[in-house]
C-alpha cells in the first residue's frame, strides 16, 4: 500500500504569503464513474500515446484525496503524449498572488519532465486558437517517489507560448475564459522511458497549498465559526404547514431534540394572474418563530398555474405592475412576531425564471435596479422585522460575461446576508456528477472576497441519489464531504439548507444518505443546534 508523507512543495518563496485560500477547484474526479476511460463527457481528454482511467486504488488518504485518481500511462520514449481538462468557465485568477496546484503519485518511471499549459480565451469563441488566445506553460521534473506530493505552481511563472492573444494573463469574469488544463509528457532524453502516474485535486487558490501539517487536508476553521441548519420540505411546504417543515424533516433522525434553526418556504405571487396574494397568514409563521425557529421565505416573483406561460419580468415589476402584492406582503410582515429572513429575485444568474438576467435583455443592472425597488417598496411601508437576502446560483447559466452574478448586486445598503443555491445533479445536466466544493467554492470565494462583511448563507441545496446503472461517490458519501467542506474551506458559512424535495433530494427515501446527514450534520456540534447563532446575526 502506498503511504504518503510530509509535504513536497516546489516552490518556496519568501514573498509568499503562508497561507492559502482555495478558489477554483479543476477537477477531483469524485464524480466519475470508476475504472473507466470513457471521460469524455466529463471534458477530460488524452492525446498521443497515452491513456487515462479513473481509478480508486490510490484514493481516501485525506479530505482533498479523495475517493479516486486519474492513473495517466504512457510508453515509448519520445512519442507526444499527453491529457488534459476541458473548463470553458469564467474564473476570477489573480497572477500576482494564485497559485496551480495539483496532487501526483509516481507509480512507474523515474524523474518525471511534465510541461503544464494553461490556455485562455482572448476572442471570446469559447475555443482555443493559437492564432487568437494565450497559452501559458510552465516546465516542471516530478521527481521519482513513492509517495503522493503536492505541486504548488505560481502563476506569476507561467510563460506565454502562443503568437496569438493579447499577451496578458488575463482570466476574469470579464475578459476571458480559462478554457482548458493540459498536461504534456516531456522525454529531455531519448532513452526508453514508462510512465504512470496518479494525479488528483486540480485546483487554483489564492497563495500556495497546503493549508495545514498533514499533506491533504485543508485548514480548519476559526474558533468562533458555526453554521445553522435549515430546511425545505416539499409536502408541508405545499400544504403551508410551515412549522411541520422542520418537525417532519428533525423525525427522520434518532434524536428528538431540536436542531433546525431555519424553516425554509416558498410563496409565488399567487395561483392565477390577477389572483390574489398567496402569501401565508401572519398566524401560520407565527407558529414558526412560537416553536423556536426563523422564517426564510423565498418570494417568487411569478404565478404557479398561469396557463399562458406569460409570467412577470423585471419591466413590468419595475413599472409598478405588482405595488400591490408587495404593499399586502408588507402589512402581513408587520403582524410577524419576530424577524423574516426574505429573499427576493433568487437564482437570476440562471435561465430558468422570469426575473432572471438571460430572460431581462442580458442586462444585470435591472436585478440590482428592481432589488432596490422591493427593498424600498418594504422601506416606505416601514416594515422594521425583516431581513433582505440576496441569493446567486452557484454556476452562471449560461457562462457569458454580463451573466457575472456580481453585476446583479443592489448594494450593501439593500443586503442583509448574501447567499448561494449549491446542488449535485438540478436542472437539464443532472447527469453530471458534481462534488459540493466543486459547485460552490468559485462563488463562495468571491461573496467572501467582495462582501467580507456580509455572512453567507446557502439557502438551498442537495444532492441526487445515484441512478441504478451508476458507481462512484454515493449521495450519502456527498453529504459527509459537504459537512466537512463547510467546516474548512468554506467556514464562512452560516447556514446551510437541505432541499428535500422528489425523490432526487428527498433523504427519507435513502437510508445511507439519512445516516450520512444525522452524523455528519444532527451529531456534530458546528452545526449549531436551533437558530440562535442567526439571531445574533440580525441587525
Amino acid at each position: 500500500m502506498v503511504k504518503y508523507r510530509v509535504l513536497f512543495l516546489l516552490f518556496c518563496l519568501l514573498a509568499r504569503p503562508s497561507y492559502a485560500q482555495l478558489k477554483f477547484l479543476i477537477e477531483d474526479f469524485e464524480g466519475l464513474q470508476p475504472n473507466s476511460s470513457s471521460l469524455g463527457q466529463s471534458g477530460i481528454f488524452r492525446y498521443g500515446n497515452c491513456s487515462v482511467r479513473t481509478d480508486s486504488r490510490h484514493g481516501g488518504r485525506g479530505v482533498y484525496n479523495g475517493q479516486q485518481a486519474l492513473t495517466v500511462s504512457k510508453v515509448n520514449a519520445g512519442a507526444f503524449g499527453g491529457w488534459g481538462k476541458g473548463i470553458t468557465f469564467f474564473v476570477e485568477l489573480d497572477v500576482a498572488n494564485d497559485f496551480f496546484n495539483f496532487y501526483i503519485l509516481q507509480l512507474k518511471g523515474t524523474d518525471s519532465p511534465l510541461r503544464i499549459t494553461l490556455q485562455e480565451d482572448d476572442n471570446e469563441d469559447s475555443q482555443y486558437s493559437k492564432e487568437q488566445d494565450d497559452s501559458w506553460d510552465f516546465s516542471v521534473s516530478i521527481p521519482a517517489s513513492s509517495y503522493w506530493q503536492l505541486i504548488s505552481l505560481p502563476l506569476s511563472r507561467f510563460k506565454d507560448v502562443s503568437p496569438g492573444g493579447d499577451g496578458k494573463f488575463n482570466v476574469s469574469y470579464q475578459t476571458g475564459k480559462l478554457l482548458g488544463v493540459l498536461f504534456n509528457f516531456v522525454d529531455e532524453k531519448n532513452v526508453p522511458l514508462k510512465h504512470e502516474m496518479a494525479f488528483d485535486f486540480l485546483c487554483i487558490s489564492k497563495g500556495k497549498l497546503p493549508h495545514s501539517n498533514s499533506l491533504f487536508d485543508p485548514p480548519s476553521g476559526a474558533m468562533n465559526d458555526f453554521c445553522a441548519l435549515g430546511a425545505w420540505s416539499y409536502g408541508e411546504g405545499n400544504m403551508a404547514s410551515f412549522v411541520d417543515i422542520a418537525r417532519t424533516f428533525e423525525n427522520q433522525f434518532p434524536t428528538g431534540a431540536a436542531k433546525l434553526g431555519i424553516v425554509h418556504f416558498f410563496q409565488p405571487f399567487g395561483k392565477e394572474e390577477g389572483s390574489s396574494s398567496l402569501y401565508p397568514s401572519a398566524d401560520r409563521i407565527n407558529r414558526v418563530i412560537a416553536a423556536g425557529y426563523l422564517p426564510m421565505i423565498t418570494l417568487e416573483n411569478h404565478f404557479v398555474c398561469t396557463g399562458s406561460k406569460l409570467q412577470p419580468n423585471l419591466y413590468s415589476i419595475l413599472e409598478g405592475h405588482f405595488d400591490s402584492f408587495f404593499g399586502y406582503w408588507c402589512h402581513l410582515i408587520k403582524e410577524v412576531k419576530g424577524p423574516v429572513l426574505l429573499r427576493i429575485l433568487h437564482e437570476f444568474n440562471g435561465d430558468w425564471y422570469s426575473w432572471c438576467t438571460a430572460k431581462n435583455d442580458r442586462n444585470p443592472e435591472l436585478v440590482a435596479r428592481t432589488f432596490r425597488y422591493i427593498y424600498k417598496i418594504f422601506e416606505q411601508n416601514q416594515v422594521k422585522n425583516v431581513q433582505f437576502i440576496w441569493c446567486p446560483n452557484s454556476m452562471s447559466v449560461p457562462q457569458e460575461k454580463w451573466n457575472d452574478m456580481l453585476l446583479g448586486y443592489p448594494g450593501d445598503d439593500y443586503v442583509h446576508f448574501v447567499g448561494l443555491d449549491i446542488y449535485n445533479g438540478a436542472g437539464a445536466k443532472s447527469d453530471e456528477w458534481r462534488s459540493f466544493r466543486k459547485e460552490g467554492i468559485q462563488n463562495y470565494f468571491v461573496l467572501r472576497e467582495k462582501f467580507p462583511s456580509k455572512p453567507i448563507f446557502i439557502c438551498e441545496s442537495a444532492s441526487r441519489s445515484r441512478k441504478a446503472n451508476e458507481q462512484g461517490q454515493s449521495k450519502a458519501d456527498w453529504i459527509s464531504e459537504t459537512a466537512a467542506a463547510l467546516k474548512t474551506d468554506m467556514a464562512g458559512i452560516r447556514l446551510y439548507t437541505w432541499f428535500n424535495h422528489g425523490d432526487a433530494f428527498d433523504l427519507q427515501k435513502d437510508k445511507a444518505a439519512r445516516d450520512a446527514f444525522y452524523s455528519s450534520f444532527f451529531k456534530d456540534p458546528y452545526f449549531m443546534s436551533g437558530a440562535y447563532g442567526i439571531r445574533q446575526l440580525i441587525r
